[in-house]
C-alpha cells in the first residue's frame, strides 16, 4: 500500500493572474478579495472601517449586563435611570430580564428602584460569557454609537477629508460654496472664514505694526476689526508694502481707498473692500503638513483643490494663498497638487506650469520675492517629495520629471523619462515615489533604471485589473503602518500592494479589497499623537476612519481567498486528496470560514464537495504575561485546523470564504496538505 505523502505551502507572494499555471508558485492566489499580505508572511484579513464626525468611535463602545426584576416595561432605546444612584445608560438589547446597556459612566446600587422595576444584580462589564452571544450584545453597543453619527451637511460628494493635530476636517458643498468643518464632540460644525482686505502703501513705525493680533480700524468708514493673518506679497514696509490681511470685521465694513489705523496712525492703504472667504465647489481637496516658521507650534495644514486657491490653516485662520501680479492669467489661483520641498511650498498650475513659494514664505508665489515658476510642457498629475534629494513631478502627457538642488541658484529639472508619467490621484511617497500610468504601477526608481521600458512596472502579476479600471480610479493612499500602497476604483472595489523591501524581500505583492461604502476622496495623516489616520468620504457625505473596527461601518465583511491549484512538485501524478490543516493566527474564535475545494482546474468531469468549516481557535494567552480580558482561557496561540478532504486529482484548489461582522483580523499563513500517490495522469 502507498504511503501518505505530504507538503506545505507558505501563503505569500499575493494575487498571480499572469504566470502560467504550472510555473505559478501554489503560495500566490488567483483571488484573494480583503486580505492584505502581511510582511512576515501569511494574508490578514483587513480591518474594518466605520464613520466619524467626533463623537464617540463605535469600535470603542462597551457593554453591560444589568438584572431586573421584570424587564417588561422596558424598550431596547430607553434610558436606565436609578432611582436612589441617580446613574443612566442606553438599553441596547434585552434577553428576558437581563438588560445590556451602554453609555454608563457609574454604578448603580443593587435593589434600588430603576423604571418602574427593580435592580437585582448591578452592572458587569462584557456579562456574556458565550463567545456568540458577546458578539452580538456588544454589535448592539456599537451600533447605538453608531447610529448617532451623521453626515456633512450640504449635498454631493465629500470633497477632502484630512486629519490635524487632534481634530478631523472634512469638506462638503453646501449648494453654493464648499463648506470646511471640523469635528466634535457633537458632530460636525462649520470652519469660521474670516473676511479678506487688500492694502497698499504699507510702513511700519515704531508704536505699532500690521501684525497678526493688531486691531485696525478704517480712517473713513470707522470700520474696525482684528488682523488674523496678514501676507506682505510685494514692495517693502517703507510705504511701499502691499498684499492682503485675513481680518475678523467686528464693526462696520471697510472701504476701498482708506487709511488703515492702528491707534489713528496710518499703516497702510485699502485697495479693496472686505469680501467674505468662500470656496467653490467641485474640486477634491489634496493636503500636506509642514512646519515653514520653525516654532514649536507652527506646523500648519496646506492644501488646495484644482478650483479654488491654495491655502494654509493653522487650526483656527484659513489664508488663502493668491497670486496678485497685474496681468495674472486666473487659472494660477487654481492648483491641483502641492509639495514641500526644501523650504519652498511648491503648487502644479494648470496649463503645465509648476510654481514654488518665497524661500520659507509659503505664502507669497511673487517672482519679485523670489518665487520662480517651470514649464512642464503637460498637465501636472502629480508631486512626490523626498526631503532634501528630489521632486518627482508627473505629467499627464507620460513625462516624468525629477527636481534637484535646494533653492533657485541649484535647481536643476531633470527628465526622468519621456513616456512614464502618472494618472490623476495615483502619486504618493512609500520609501519611493509609486504613480500608475497605462503601463501599470511603476516606482520612481525603477523608471529611472529601467527608462521607458515594460520592466519599470511592478504589477504585471496583476495587470488584468489594472487595465480593467485603469480609467476609473478615484484615489491612491498609502498605509504606512503596513509599508502599503492601495488604490480605489470607482465601484468601491481597489488593489493593495505591500511594498516588502523593508522586511528583506525584493517582491511587492498585491491584494484586492472591496468596500461598501464607495470612497470619493481619502487622505493618510498623523494626529497630534503620532498615531497613523485614514478617512475616506463619501457620495452620501459620510466621513470614515479606515483600520479602524472589525467590520465596514456595522457590515459584514466579505473575504473571499481562492489558492493556485497546487500540485506538490508532481503535476502529472494523480492524488487522493486525504487532509488539508489550515495554520491560522488568530485572535478569537472564526466560526464565518468555509472551505471548499476543486481539482483537476476544475474539470467539468470531477465530483463538486461539500464546503467544510474549519475549527479555527484562537485568542490563548499565558497568565500574567499577556493583559487580563485580551485572551480566552481555553484557546491556542495558534490554530492548525485540520479539514478531511475526499477526491482524486493531479492538483486542487481551495476555497475560503468568510462574511462576518464579528471576526476580528486573522493571518492565514500556511498550509499542510496530505495525498496518496496514484497513477499518472493519461494521455487521451
Amino acid at each position: 500500500m502507498r504511503q501518505p505523502r505530504s507538503f506545505v505551502v507558505e501563503m505569500k507572494g499575493g494575487i498571480d493572474l499572469t504566470t502560467p499555471a504550472l510555473k505559478a508558485s501554489p503560495s500566490t492566489a488567483i483571488t484573494l478579495i480583503n486580505y492584505e499580505p502581511e510582511l512576515s508572511g501569511g494574508y490578514r484579513r483587513i480591518a474594518g472601517y466605520e464613520a466619524f464626525d467626533g463623537r464617540s468611535a463605535p469600535s470603542d463602545a462597551v457593554y453591560y449586563t444589568v438584572e431586573v426584576a421584570d424587564a417588561s416595561g422596558i424598550s431596547v432605546g430607553d434610558t436606565l435611570t436609578g432611582d436612589s444612584s441617580g446613574e443612566t445608560s442606553k438599553v441596547v438589547i434585552i434577553s428576558s430580564n437581563t438588560l445590556g446597556v451602554t453609555e454608563l459612566f457609574g454604578s448603580y446600587t443593587a435593589n434600588e428602584a430603576a423604571n418602574g422595576t427593580t435592580i437585582s444584580s448591578i452592572e458587569a462589564r462584557s456579562g456574556q460569557a458565550d463567545l456568540d452571544t458577546d458578539n452580538i450584545w456588544q454589535q448592539a453597543a456599537e451600533d447605538y454609537y453608531r447610529d448617532l453619527i451623521q453626515a456633512l451637511p450640504g449635498s454631493g460628494d465629500v470633497l477632502g477629508a484630512v486629519t490635524y493635530g487632534s481634530s478631523k476636517y472634512a469638506f462638503r458643498s453646501d449648494g453654493t460654496n464648499a463648506v470646511m468643518y471640523k469635528s466634535s464632540t457633537s458632530g460636525w460644525t462649520a470652519v469660521t472664514f474670516y473676511r479678506l482686505l487688500y492694502f497698499t502703501a504699507g510702513l511700519t513705525g515704531s508704536d505699532a505694526v500690521l501684525i497678526a493680533g493688531a486691531v485696525v480700524d478704517g480712517g473713513t468708514s470707522n470700520a474696525q476689526g482684528t488682523i488674523k493673518s496678514i501676507v506682505q506679497n510685494g514692495g517693502s514696509w517703507d510705504g511701499s508694502a502691499t498684499g492682503y490681511m485675513v481680518i475678523d470685521v467686528t464693526s462696520g465694513s471697510f472701504q476701498d481707498v482708506e487709511p488703515i489705523q492702528i491707534s489713528a496712525v496710518t499703516k497702510a492703504t485699502t485697495s479693496s473692500v472686505d469680501t467674505a472667504i468662500a470656496l467653490s465647489p467641485g474640486g477634491k481637496f489634496q493636503f500636506i503638513e509642514h512646519n515653514y516658521y520653525g516654532g514649536a507650534s507652527t506646523k500648519n495644514l496646506y492644501g488646495c483643490d484644482g478650483v479654488n486657491p491654495a491655502w494654509e490653516y493653522d487650526g483656527s485662520v484659513f489664508t488663502p494663498i493668491y497670486h496678485t501680479a497685474p496681468d495674472l492669467d486666473p487659472s494660477w489661483n487654481t492648483p491641483k497638487y502641492l509639495a514641500a520641498f526644501s523650504t519652498y511650498l511648491f503648487i502644479s498650475i494648470p496649463g503645465g506650469r509648476l510654481a514654488h513659494s518665497s524661500l520659507g514664505t509659503p505664502l507669497v508665489f511673487d517672482g519679485r520675492m523670489a518665487a520662480a515658476e517651470f514649464g512642464l510642457g503637460s498637465e501636472c498629475t502629480g508631486l512626490a517629495s523626498r526631503a532634501g534629494e528630489v521632486l518627482s513631478i508627473y505629467t499627464k502627457e507620460g513625462r516624468t520629471y525629477g527636481l534637484y538642488g535646494s533653492d533657485p541658484d541649484t535647481w536643476v529639472l531633470k527628465t526622468i523619462s519621456e513616456t512614464f508619467g502618472a494618472k490623476d490621484y495615483t502619486v504618493a511617497q512609500l520609501g519611493t515615489a509609486y504613480a500608475i500610468d497605462d503601463k501599470g504601477i511603476v516606482p520612481m526608481e525603477r523608471v529611472q533604471s529601467f527608462g521607458d521600458f515594460e520592466g519599470a512596472t511592478v504589477s504585471r502579476k496583476v495587470k488584468p485589473i489594472l487595465d480593467f479600471y485603469k480609467n476609473s480610479i478615484v484615489q491612491s493612499i498609502i498605509v504606512k503602518e503596513r509599508n502599503q500602497y492601495r488604490v480605489f476604483f470607482t465601484d468601491g472595489s481597489g488593489l493593495i500592494m505591500a511594498d516588502d523591501r523593508m522586511a528583506g524581500s525584493a517582491s511587492r505583492d498585491f491584494t484586492a479589497i472591496k468596500y461598501p461604502d464607495i470612497p470619493t476622496c481619502m487622505s493618510n495623516s498623523e494626529d497630534d499623537s503620532g498615531s497613523e489616520v485614514i478617512l475616506f468620504g463619501d457620495n452620501t457625505g459620510m466621513v470614515y476612519q479606515a483600520e479602524k473596527g472589525r467590520n465596514f461601518n456595522g457590515a459584514e465583511i466579505e473575504s473571499v481567498y481562492r489558492t493556485q491549484f497546487m500540485h506538490g512538485n508532481s503535476p502529472h501524478l494523480n492524488k487522493a486528496w486525504r487532509r488539508a490543516w489550515l495554520n491560522i493566527d488568530a485572535q478569537q474564535h472564526i466560526t464565518s470560514m468555509k472551505l471548499s475545494w476543486g481539482m483537476d482546474y476544475e474539470s467539468p468531469y470531477r465530483p463538486s464537495h461539500k464546503s467544510n468549516t474549519p475549527d479555527i481557535k484562537g485568542g490563548g494567552g499565558y497568565w500574567n504575561i499577556d493583559l487580563w480580558d485580551d485572551f480566552y482561557w481555553d484557546s491556542e496561540q495558534f490554530s492548525s485546523a485540520g479539514n478531511r478532504l475526499a477526491g482524486t486529482g493531479i492538483n486542487i484548489s481551495f476555497l475560503l470564504y468568510s462574511s462576518s461582522k464579528y471576526d476580528n483580523p486573522y493571518t492565514i499563513q500556511s498550509m499542510e496538505l496530505e495525498y496518496i500517490p496514484r497513477n499518472r495522469k493519461r494521455a487521451v
